[in-house]
Order: C-alpha cells, then structure tokens, then sequence
C-alpha cells in the first residue's frame, strides 16, 4: 500500500502542478494569478502573485534550480531562480524576453513550452500570430550562466495547410541530440535539432 502526505493548503483552483526533477521543490498554480513555490521536506510554502494573468505554463530547469513560467498576458517568461540550497525557499523572479514572439509573429502570448534534458533547447508555442507565423513553433538555444539567455535556432511547421501544435515534448535521452515530438491537429511531427542553427525535421503522418 502507498502511503500519502495530504497537503490541504492553497490547492484550490489549481492549473499545473510541476515537481522539480530533484524532488526538492513542487510548483502550483492557480487560476486566480497567483502561484506557490513548495520545498518538499516539510512542504512549505511561499505565495507569488502575477500582474500579467495567471500561469499557463512551468518547466524546470535540469538540475531543479530555476523554473519557467509563461502568463497568459505575456509574451515574456518568468525565471525563478532559488539563491540558496533546499529547503530554502529564497528566491528571485527574472524577466526573459522572447523578442521574437513579438516582432516576428505579432503574438501577444506564449500558449506551451518544453525545456529538454539537457537545458539547451527549448520549445514554444504562442497564441495567434499573423498568417506567415501562425501555428508554429519556435526553438531556442538556452545558456545558464547563471542566469538564463535565449537565442533563437527557428521555428518547425507541422504539416498541413493550418497546423497547430496540441502538445509537444522532448525525447530527454535521444543520443543524436534534442528530439522534439509535436502533436498537431491530425499529424505528429518530430524534429531534431542537433546544431546550434540549424534543424532537421521529420514529418510522419498520423494513421487514424
């Protein structure tokens, strides 16, 4: 028989739920804006809130010291880096610019996101966005130097003449590098991009 531990704090209204890949630390968020940063040992938590609506979206970071956070009226991230070792819950909230979103497909927001294994790849996907962009998803290479950087490798299109991800997420341990797996409305597409410009990209229809 398992045996739980029953947390009956602040866990109303919940939108994700997301543990640290150390098991350290355990995120939540609400529908109301608001999320909770929890350190595992005596399941503590500390409140944040959001002024730009409430989280769409959380991936941690490989070794469990940051977590991103994408809003639904934001086009930029949320970095929270943790200063000091669990269970601490010291910790700081970055902004990260994804210039692009805006620029290039005039959206106003970033819908889902994955971060690799590896911590130096990661995929979004955005509401909207203008003919040219819509539907795509867009690729970037990250630093953590601490504090993290993105540059943009460039965006994959499934196939189809409107195509929109549903949801995607990387193959964590794929030897040849980062290997993307998109599910999109009617098809997967999986991709594999294995240098720091560049993509390749296989598309595979779905069989009904």
């Amino acid at each position: 028989m398992w045996l739980g531990t029953p947390i009956r704090r602040e866990l109303e209204g919940i939108s994700i739920l997301k543990w640290s890949p150390t098991g350290d630390f355990f995120f939540s968020a609400k529908f109301d804006g608001t999320f909770y940063l929890w350190e595992t040992n005596t399941w503590t938590s500390e409140p944040w809130s959001s002024s730009s609506g409430f989280v769409t979206g959380a991936t941690w970071d490989p070794d469990g010291h940051m977590v991103l956070i994408a809003f639904s009226k934001s086009s930029t991230l949320g970095s929270v880096h943790f200063a000091s070792k669990p269970p601490s819950l010291d910790a700081h909230l970055l902004p990260v610019d994804f210039l692009e979103i805006t620029s290039l497909t005039d959206s106003q927001g970033i819908e889902k996101m994955a971060w690799d294994g590896t911590g130096e790849r990661l995929a979004l996907s955005y509401k909207d966005g203008d003919e040219l962009y819509k539907g795509l998803i867009a690729v970037y290479d990250v630093k953590r130097n601490p504090l993290i950087s993105v540059s943009l490798i460039g965006f994959i299109r499934g196939p189809g003449e409107n195509p929109k991800p549903l949801a995607f997420s990387f193959h964590d341990k794929f030897k040849q590098g980062p290997l993307l797996s998109v599910h999109g409305v009617g098809a997967v597409a999986f991709a594999a991009p294995t240098l720091l410009f560049s993509a390749l990209m296989f598309f595979h229809k779905q069989v009904d």
